[in-house]
């Protein structure tokens, strides 16, 4: 494959001879969220990526058993991309590095790409490093065009593609980026509601725990519009 070797009888060194190549953890991030056809991985997600580099690092990946080619239902031609288990096993690795992350996109550009499922990353990676969930309860989000829900069951709360199978005692709708700028704390949470960027449904006891739970707090640029923000998420 060309790539070169740490030689090193350490188990970080021998994790990066797999996973350490430049683009091979974006690779992963795009699957954790679900199987991927090669060119929704060249065109939508790794922008930038050449097509024979991809196509060497799926190569590689497949070769350690990370992911598998399989056929698409419903098209006797179509291939796609998805995790094994050994994969989906870095799955709180590639949300560690995204909790520490959250802090580093400060420098983030304007015009720089971003997508909806990787705000659900965020948020899983939000979830796995915060407090234990108060009440059993489930709060949806509709980020752009996808739909997912922190489900928090006996203590623990995960991040679930799809709608609650109850209803939610809290619903946010917003576009990724607001929500991206929010969970880095560069955009105040009652700020874009008060501008409309977010919309939340839910009473203020469910949106307390929630905030709780990701480590946020109800806050706006101007002190003074504070209390007239909790009203409207009422």
């Amino acid at each position: 494959m060309g790539t070169k070797r740490y030689a090193q009888m350490c188990a970080i060194a021998a994790a990066l001879d797999v996973v350490g190549e430049r683009w091979t953890l974006l690779i992963i991030r795009d699957l954790l969220t679900g199987p991927k056809r090669y060119n929704q991985l060249l065109e939508e997600t790794l922008v930038g990526i050449g097509p024979n580099l991809l196509a060497a690092r799926l190569q590689m990946l497949m070769e350690h058993g990370v992911i598998q080619r399989e056929s698409v239902a419903g098209d006797g031609r179509g291939v796609q991309y998805r995790l094994t288990p050994r994969g989906e096993a870095l799955r709180p690795v590639v949300m560690g590095l995204a909790s520490w992350g959250l802090s580093h996109i400060a420098s983030y550009e304007q015009d720089g790409l971003v997508r909806a499922e990787w705000a659900r990353l965020a948020l899983e990676a939000m979830v796995a490093v915060g407090p234990q969930p108060e009440v059993d309860e489930s709060y949806e989000f509709r980020i752009g065009d996808e739909v997912f829900h922190v489900r928090c069951e006996n203590h623990t709360a995960r991040v679930v593609e799809g709608n609650p199978p109850n209803e939610p005692a809290l619903v946010v709708t917003a576009d990724p980026e607001t929500f991206i700028r929010i969970g880095t704390e560069q955009v105040a949470i009652l700020d874009a509601v008060l501008s409309g960027r977010v919309v939340i449904a839910g009473d203020t006891n469910s949106l307390s725990r929630c905030l709780r739970l990701l480590d946020l707090e109800l806050t706006s640029s101007s002190s003074a519009t504070t209390d007239a923000g909790v009203a409207d998420v009422s």
